[in-house]
């Protein structure tokens, strides 16, 4: 900002005087300007570069002598599943330290008999911690635990806002959803956009200094609801030595990711007479329809509709005894992965490099010459949903048989025999009724 200064204009007698006391004081005036915007200069400066610092600065490591670590998980059951290896490798770095977990009710589930935590507690937000009133209800349970410090896998605002409301005095996660602030370590997100979802949970590890070298996921089964599961196939006339597949038509966070039912029914039976297998569609409740729908395009007497039938837990048990899993990218594509079931995965919209199946044991089955897919929509397509439709049973069952060929079709028995099955579960703290 400058100031323009006219020629004046002088008249009368004394021209000399009065000409002078005009210079001096437009001259002060002019310093006094000029000092001011050096200072203003000098302090947007200091914000600008604590800005800088605050943004780029590198995160140091976290202490290793923390006691009692809170660990905010992901909401979706694939995402749950996914961050496994990340929680595996927090428990490496804290080999002492009591870990609690906080999880919506809904994937408590996939951590139930995870060797790796100490306890669970409920974020029930649809009821006793819902809104704004909830949250706070929630922290000051969290507060009185005195959390020494707080790593949150989940990447929303109020993740952190339940952190900083418990006083919690480390907080470190990714910086999204405006939450900077809230964070005393803020790690920005990974410049790849195809960085596999356990990779970018792993990076957040790395960037707080912690270990990062466990990669597999992590399942285990209790033993009482694998005895239910088992109990369950045997009602339905699956016996140990039979081979069954299971199939997963839905998913939930997004329509377009579905293969067409038709697609899923034809493939059914087709399984069921080239290898003698029985079949189980699995579903949430609002799936049960479309497992209908599937198991009449089938018309397969052994492939039983379950979707809307059995709890997550349940589900999880159940897929543990199948030879063979065919998926859409849903969260119970996860789930078999995570127990090594050989896997089918079918993928149109979604990103199969961030969300693919992280196992060595699939067969992963994409239209390919679709230039709009991956298209990451959910509910509506402008292309009449082709990455999804020109995928055919044919297509489909030919991944079925290398799968076969590769990693074999086993029964029940040896299925079970694999498994990791655990007699403790993670004690679960429920909010109050």
């Amino acid at each position: 900002m400058g100031i323009a200064i006219h020629p004046a204009v002088v008249s009368g007698p004394g021209p000399g005087i009065r000409r002078s006391r005009y210079v001096t004081r437009l001259t002060g005036l002019s310093a006094r300007i000029s000092s001011r915007c050096r200072l203003a200069r000098r302090s947007l400066t200091a914000r600008l570069v604590g800005c800088y610092f605050y943004i780029m600065k590198p995160h140091a490591l976290l202490s290793r002598d923390f006691e009692r670590i809170l660990i905010r998980a992901n909401n979706w059951i694939g995402d749950v599943v996914l961050s496994t290896p990340a929680l595996h490798c927090i428990r490496l770095s804290f080999p002492e330290a009591r870990l609690s977990v906080v999880a919506k009710p809904w994937v408590i589930p996939v951590l139930a008999d995870n060797p790796h935590i100490d306890e669970i507690i409920a974020y029930d937000s649809n009821n006793t911690h819902k809104g704004a009133v909830g949250i706070l209800r929630l922290s000051q349970v969290l507060r009185a635990e005195r959390y020494q410090a707080a790593i949150l896998m989940q990447r929303a605002f109020e993740a952190a806002l339940i952190a900083y409301l418990a006083g919690i005095p480390v907080r470190a996660g990714y910086r999204t959803d405006l939450r900077g602030i809230l964070l005393t370590h803020p790690v920005s997100l990974p410049t790849d956009p195809s960085l596999h979802r356990v990779e970018h949970d792993l990076e957040l590890l790395g960037r707080l200094g912690l270990e990062t070298s466990r990669k597999d996921l992590v399942m285990r089964i209790g033993k009482a609801p694998l005895e239910r599961a088992s109990e369950r196939l045997l009602a339905l006339g699956i016996r140990t030595g039979d081979r069954l597949f299971g199939l997963s038509p839905g998913a939930t966070n997004g329509v377009l990711k579905q293969w067409l039912p038709e697609g899923f029914g034809r493939l059914a039976a087709r399984i069921a007479c080239a290898y003698d297998a029985k079949g189980i569609i699995l579903g949430a409740p609002h799936e049960a329809r479309l497992g209908t729908s599937v198991s009449k395009e089938a018309s397969v007497p052994t492939l039983y509709n379950l979707a809307g039938e059995t709890s997550l837990e349940g589900a999880i048990a159940l897929i543990a005894q199948c030879g063979l899993f065919v998926s859409n990218d849903a969260g119970l594509m996860h789930v078999a992965a995570s127990l090594d079931v050989p896997l089918i995965a079918v993928f149109g919209p979604s990103d199969h490099r961030v969300t693919g199946p992280w196992c060595a044991r699939h067969v992963l089955v994409r239209k390919e010459g679709i230039p709009c897919s991956p298209c990451l929509k959910k509910d509506r397509c402008p292309h009449e949903h082709r990455c999804m439709r020109e995928i055919t049973a044919d297509d489909v069952f030919a991944a079925v048989q290398r799968a076969v060929s590769a990693y074999g079709f086993e029964t029940v028995e040896q299925r079970v025999g694999r498994l990791s099955i655990s007699e403790k579960a993670v004690p679960v703290r429920q909010p109050p009724n």
